[in-house]
């Protein structure tokens, strides 16, 4: 469909003033409008027309690639749309400057070009409205806030509708009409951003399944202070299976941190020691074996092969773990060139653990929360009592009047967070729990540290296997008792039963947990931790054998060389066998020949004053267009007519152009 006048000039404009390119959109419109101003007009041929679609691609192609080296992925896809533009301007200006009314499809594509008979290549449409279509979503991908955007996108649709009206439909009920919608469309588009905020939130867990992040061991930003309920995800962390008739370790440590300041908890030295290697058995001792201790297999993702192992408190061996293990002086441990899924098995046991000595950093308190852990920790009267009381005192502290909740409640923003939680809402979740349990015990002399991981509840057993879900993760606190030299899991948030337990699962959880363990098994068959693995390579000898056998005797076929008769070539491209080229060749070393790049209307122009009397001539060059031309070619009618034409004109110029017989003159 051809776009009326100025329509294309107005969605230029549009487009630059969106995205901050107005400069560049004023002249770019000025130079379309201009050719409607103008009689001139040139003939693009075929060759032409495709040379422009081509430097069109490479402009799409050198776009992308700059974009890309100097943005980064976000701005980059923003910024490639809002180009678009750009790189197909020398179409519609070649539209607008030349003579074609439409373009062959066989232009914007090589494929189409190597069959230019198809029916494919032959349709043809007006670029004017696929590139009016570009500019509204080049100007939709700005990223500046604008309240007209929807007053100028309505506009131009509103004057591109006007353009193709019915005749049944009055001017004044078109406009009631027209406002009619743009007022619906108004209040739908307020209505879709508010859906699409809502939206947002609550996809933020389902998008945490495929784009989950491990967790940063040097850094750890709480939600603490930030109002709202927090979103949870159903998504399958770890697979764990105990011994028969046993329960696994309700903790699963990931990442410990000793530093806090504003809601973010910080790891001070994140230094890890040299590699851990498997002895002769296979097994990573990290720790002198236990007497008494329990074992459990852990099932983990590792994208990119690397990331936090979680490992219950007092882990002291590790079997089958095909990966490069460090630990650090907080008792975390790490692999690195691990394979997609790793299953290995823990040993852990109570006492000694992995965690370092204490430090200066597990009895820091942040300068801003002092005042009202002092003041808490006076009413409990922790300067008065023995370590361990201490540690029961805020054990029973956190359990009277506190609860659990998702929804946090606004901030007061007269006191931090934590001082809110302490002394007005008593309410939160378990980073609020974890990180005043901290903080309380070291204002109390007591060195502690902050831990993420997760929680195994009842709630998450299958059969013989725990599925821990990203709704399980949880906090809890370190304790460090100086008597015994040994660190203990303090955790005071109050929940009966798992952190999930205002989640409510989704009802097409069954359906996702299905889906779940079908990956889980590849994945296992992939990284060759199941039985499945050994068989593989059988499954390729009756691919192999069947390849064989149809090579042996598949039979090619050569033509016959007394079936291979030239076939008559047919035209590369439709009309180069036209009757006007061969008028061209007589003429040739006369005046009359065609000049080098000369227009053909004015090559037509030329000949018909040369030959006022020869009627046929215009017929000619008017066949000749529409061979050449037009999609749809000649019928055979059109055809004859136009080698009748020809021969005919050749025979009168032929006959004019014979010399004179020896003896005559002129008159």
């Amino acid at each position: 469909m051809k776009t009326p006048r100025w329509l294309m000039a107005g969605a230029l404009l549009f487009w630059s003033w969106q995205t901050g390119l107005l400069l560049w959109g004023v002249g770019m419109a000025a130079a379309l409008e201009a050719a409607s101003f103008s009689r001139a007009r040139w003939e693009f041929g075929d060759a032409d027309l495709n040379r422009i679609c081509d430097l069109c691609w490479m402009l799409f192609v050198g776009a992308a690639l700059v974009l890309y080296s100097t943005e980064d992925r976000l701005m980059f896809i923003f910024k490639f749309v809002q180009w678009l533009p750009f790189c197909f301007y020398p179409i519609v200006l070649m539209q607008a400057c030349g003579t074609r009314e439409v373009m062959p499809l066989s232009a914007l594509s090589w494929l189409v070009r190597r069959a230019p008979q198809s029916p494919l290549a032959r349709r043809s449409f007006h670029i004017s409205s696929a590139y009016f279509t570009l500019c509204v979503a080049a100007a939709s991908a700005s990223t500046r806030p604008n309240g007209f955007f929807y007053a100028g996108v309505a506009l131009l649709i509103l004057l591109a509708l006007a353009s193709v009206r019915p005749r049944r439909v009055s001017l004044p009920a078109w406009i009631v009409l027209a406002a009619l919608v743009a007022g619906a469309g108004q209040i739908g588009h307020q209505q879709l951003r508010l859906l699409q905020n809502a939206l947002e939130g609550r996809l933020g867990s389902l998008l945490s399944q495929f784009f989950r992040q491990p967790p940063d061991l040097r850094e750890c930003r709480t939600k603490i202070g930030q109002p709202g309920r927090i979103q949870l995800s159903g998504s399958i962390i770890l697979r764990v299976r105990a011994g028969p008739a046993a329960a696994p370790p309700s903790l699963f440590r990931e990442a410990a941190y000793d530093s806090y300041k504003n809601g973010t908890w910080w790891a001070g030295s994140n230094d890890f020691a040299p590699l851990l290697t498997p002895n002769a058995s296979g097994s990573i001792r990290l720790l002198p074996p236990k007497n008494v201790f329990a074992e459990v297999e852990i099932a983990s993702y590792f994208d990119g092969g690397e990331g936090p192992l979680a490992l219950p408190h007092g882990t002291f061996e590790i079997d089958d773990l095909p990966a490069n293990l460090r630990t650090n002086h907080l008792g975390v441990a790490s692999v690195d060139g691990a394979p997609g899924v790793v299953i290995f098995r823990a040993r852990y046991g109570g006492g000694l653990s992995l965690d370092s000595p204490p430090g200066p950093d597990d009895l820091k308190v942040a300068e801003d929360e002092k005042p009202v852990l002092d003041e808490v920790a006076g009413g409990l009267k922790l300067d008065t009592l023995p370590e361990r009381q201490r540690i029961r005192a805020v054990s029973r502290f956190f359990r009277e009047g506190f609860v659990y909740t998702l929804d946090l409640p606004p901030r007061n923003n007269k006191k931090t967070a934590l001082a809110q939680f302490l002394t007005e809402s008593r309410a939160g979740h378990c980073e609020y729990f974890a990180s005043a349990t901290v903080l309380l015990l070291r204002q109390a002399g007591v060195n502690a540290r902050y831990v993420t991981g997760y929680l195994v509840p009842e709630s998450a057993r299958r059969g013989d296997t725990y599925l821990v879900r990203e709704c399980h993760r949880h906090a809890w606190a370190l304790v460090y008792h100086s008597d015994t030299r040994l660190w203990e899991q303090v955790d005071n948030t109050p929940f009966t039963l798992d952190p999930a337990q205002q989640w409510r699962p989704p009802w097409w959880e069954p359906v996702s947990d299905f889906f779940s363990n079908l990956f889980f098994q590849f994945s296992k068959w992939r990284w060759s931790k199941t039985s499945f693995a050994r068989y593989a390579e059988w499954l390729l000898a009756p691919l192999i054998l069947y390849l064989i056998w149809r090579i042996l005797t598949t039979r090619r076929r050569q033509r016959s060389p007394l079936s291979t008769a030239p076939a008559t070539p047919e035209p590369v491209w439709p009309g180069l066998d036209s009757e006007l080229y061969l008028i061209d060749r007589r003429l040739s070393g006369s005046r009359l020949s065609r000049l080098p790049n000369e227009p053909l209307a004015q090559w037509q122009t030329r000949l018909e004053e040369a030959w006022p009397d020869s009627p046929g001539l215009p017929r000619i060059f008017h066949l000749h267009r529409r061979l050449r031309f037009d999609p749809r070619g000649l019928e055979s009618r059109d055809r004859e007519v136009l080698k009748r034409e020809a021969a005919a004109w050749l025979a009168q110029w032929a006959a004019a152009s014979e010399p004179l017989a020896p003896g005559k003159g002129r008159d």
